[in-house]
Parts: C-alpha cells; structure tokens; sequence
C-alpha cells in the first residue's frame, strides 16, 4: 500500500484529537458511529475513504478499519438514490398464506402432533420441508390453470415443474413423497394416491441408478474428512492473494465451512452457528451447544483446537492477529453470525451449501456420507459410533444408510492402493468430539 499522504496525516490527527474530546482512549472500541459523527459535516464518503488509506498504512491491519468501512458503506447507501423496495416475488411457490383453508388446518393439526386418517404427522424437524413442497405444488396446480386442490392433474403438473428444473431423482422421489404423506393426510382420492405411489416408486428407481454421480463427488472428497481438511487449509492461505476485501472473506468463509462440517455434519437448518448463542470459547478451543432441528436433540461438542484457524480467520476478516481476542469477545457479546458477509450482513440460508457445492461439487449433505464412510473403513463399528455422534444421530440404521454402497465402494479403492494412508493415528484423534 502507498504511504499515507501529509492531508491524510492531518485527517488522522484529527481523529485523534476528536478521539481524546470523547474520552475515548482505544481506536479498537471505534464503532461506525463514531467515524459519522467524527466526519458529521460532510455528507459524501470522501474523506472517510482517505481517513481508511491513512489508518491502514499508519496501522497495518489495524481492526477499527471494518467499522469505519461500515461508516463509509453507510454513506454510500445514503447517496443512493432511496426507493421504495419491491416485495419479494415467489418464483416456485406460493406464500404459506395462501394454501386452501383445509389444507392450513391439516398442517395445523400436524404441528400439534395429531394423526389423521391413519396417517401420522411428519417429524417436528421435517414440518417446514412438508409445508414447503406443498406451497410448491399448489404453484405449479395454478400455473397450469388448475383448481387449488389434490388432483392428478395437479400433480402431473407438479411433475413437469420439477422435471423442467433439472432436479435429482433422489429429489424428486423425496418431493412427491412429502405430497403422497399430506394426501394421504387429508384423504385425497384413490386416483391421486395411486399416481404419487407410482411416482415415489419411479424415481426410487431412479435414484438408486444414479449413485455413481454421488460416486464422483465422493471421490474429489477423498473419502475423507482430512483430505477435505487439508484442501480448506489452501483456500484459507490462498484468502489473501485476492486483492477485493469481499473475496477473500467469501474465501475464508468457505474454507471454515468446508473444513468445519467435515467433521460435524449436521443437516444445513444446524450450520447457521451464532457466537454467544451456540457457539463459544472456552480458552483454548471452540465449543458447539445446540438443538438439532429434525429430532429436538441437545447435542455438544468441542471443536478440536487444530481447526480454530478458520474460525480465528472469520472473527479477524483481515485485522492483525494481535486483536483476536478484543474481536472475539465482541463477536461474542454481539451475538455476531459466525458466517457473515465482507459488509457484516448475514448469509443466505443455503450458504453453507453453496461454499461446499462449489468446493466439492456437490451441496453439504454429502458430508456425512464421508464422514460415515471414512471412519466405517479405518475403524469399524467404534468409527461409525463416532461418525454418528459427530453427525448428532442416534439411530445405527441411518449410519447404514449413509454407508451403504459407499462404503464398498472405498473399501475396494483402500484395497487397490494399500501403500496409501488415508489417515494418521492423530488425524483420527480429530473425530474424536466430547
């Protein structure tokens, strides 16, 4: 960075002669009120953006340098044109509002737990997915110029919807399956039932042929939590060759979330980690504290310190280490996401997935097929206990299931490379969670 100009010099001069009328004794604790009321009688960004120059090359990496670029991003929005926003247009599903009547009270009798024509409620965890595919089916019912009811044709059209899009077999089975349970719910005809029963065998089909696309992803993972350890480890160095301040947050921001929910994968509604809420510091390591979405279970693990690194990186967003711990104690009491944007707002819901698809091919969800699959072949059944308690599960026939032909799969791999070491005796110490 060039050296900071005599008028930029000046400006930091007068910063810390504001800085000193205020009482306030630390550039740290500058919050981006500060900077507005210090530049109060200019209306531009202007001389904020040179005070920024100043600061950075007077103290490199210095962390009051985030506020004052919130200050700055303040103004922008202020110079901007203001109007008025647009509500957000569904483009695949209706407003949950705007479900039938009958079909409101079926899902409100769901959520209180009630069965209904021998058919019982989903779990708690999976109501939103059930009441969502049902705002999507109503969608495609109107788009097609149907009533708003469950009808063949209805769920032809829902069909062809879905197909259009380019979705997975194994989404679609899962798609019509959450209709065929509501259905069979609110007792919709004989004809309807039959054809969503023949659409959920179909794509079951369907999705078992095509396990060797799940194949390839697994094998860019490595079939292992390590390797994919390793692989966020170079995105995190390779953060600070970016010379834009939002790519190499967004960098950092998928190597923790490839590197962390390699060893903890747990569903996407469980990623979105808050400091101070369910994730804390306990002087030496991080520690999780959370109720999973789909069971309702407490679950609790450590955070195995070699992995703080990327948490470390997402608190300090560039600043000098030397501030980690004022940063963290303020992430902390803020009750700061740990994934937030280069601007400080939070990330999309699917974020999560969105750095894994990008990284590995493939959304977060592969990652307990991995981890199962790791710990099946180097450890045996004490090794799927394990993966089960990082993934937060509780059932041994979920663990077969994410095994299942992978597992073979990577067995035969391991067999035709014998010299190759997936893991170390230290490495496997890392699943090793609390």
């Amino acid at each position: 960075m060039a050296a900071a100009t005599v008028q930029e010099l000046r400006l930091v001069d007068d910063l810390l002669a504001f800085l000193e009328t205020r009482g306030i004794s630390s550039m740290e604790a500058l919050s981006a009120q500060e900077f507005l009321k210090f530049d109060a009688r200019n209306g531009s960004e202007s001389r904020l953006r040179r005070l920024k120059h100043a600061i950075m090359a007077i103290f490199p990496s210095h962390p009051s340098v985030l506020a004052l670029e919130e200050a700055i991003r303040s103004r922008e929005a202020k110079r901007k044109k203001k109007s008025k926003p647009k509500s957000r247009r569904l483009s695949k599903s209706v407003e949950f509002n705007q479900l039938p009547p009958a079909w409101r009270k079926a899902f409100q009798d769901m959520d209180a737990g009630f069965d209904q024509n021998g058919e019982l409620p989903p779990a708690e965890g999976m109501m939103d997915t059930h009441k969502m595919k049902m705002r999507q089916f109503l969608f495609s019912a109107r788009a097609a110029g149907l009533p708003d009811a469950l009808s063949t044709e209805a769920v032809r059209a829902y069909a062809r919807d879905l197909r259009n899009r380019g979705v997975a077999p194994g989404t679609l089975r899962s798609s019509f399956a959450a209709v065929q349970k509501f259905a069979r719910y609110v007792a919709a005809g004989t004809e309807t039932l039959d054809l969503l029963a023949d659409l959920v065998r179909i794509y079951e089909a369907q999705a078992r042929k095509t396990k060797g696309k799940k194949f390839n992803h697994l094998q860019k993972t490595g079939y292992s939590p390590v390797a994919l350890i390793e692989q966020a480890r170079d995105i995190l160095q390779g953060a600070e060759e970016h010379d834009c301040p939002r790519s190499r947050h967004a960098q950092r921001n998928r190597a923790a979330a490839l590197a962390l929910f390699s060893v903890m994968p747990v569903r996407l509604a469980d990623t979105r980690f808050v400091f101070g809420e369910n994730l804390f510091w306990t002087g030496t390591q991080y520690t999780i504290e959370t109720e999973l979405s789909k069971s309702g279970y407490a679950w609790t693990t450590d955070i195995d310190p070699r992995l703080n690194v990327l948490i470390d990186a997402l608190i300090l967003r560039g600043a000098n280490p030397a501030w980690l711990d004022h940063m963290r104690q303020t992430c902390l009491a803020e009750k700061r996401s740990l994934f937030i944007n280069n601007d400080g707002t939070p990330v999309a819901y699917g974020y999560v997935s969105d750095c894994w698809r990008r990284e590995v091919g493939t959304g977060e969800h592969i990652a307990r097929t991995v981890l199962h699959t790791f710990m099946g072949i180097e450890m045996g059944q004490a090794g799927t206990d394990m993966a089960m308690a990082s993934c937060g599960q509780r059932n041994h026939a979920t663990a077969t299931a994410y095994q299942g032909e992978a597992l073979a799969m990577a067995q035969r791999m391991k067999g035709q490379a014998e010299l190759r070491e997936i893991a170390n005796q230290g490495e496997l110490e890392m699943f090793e969670f609390k």
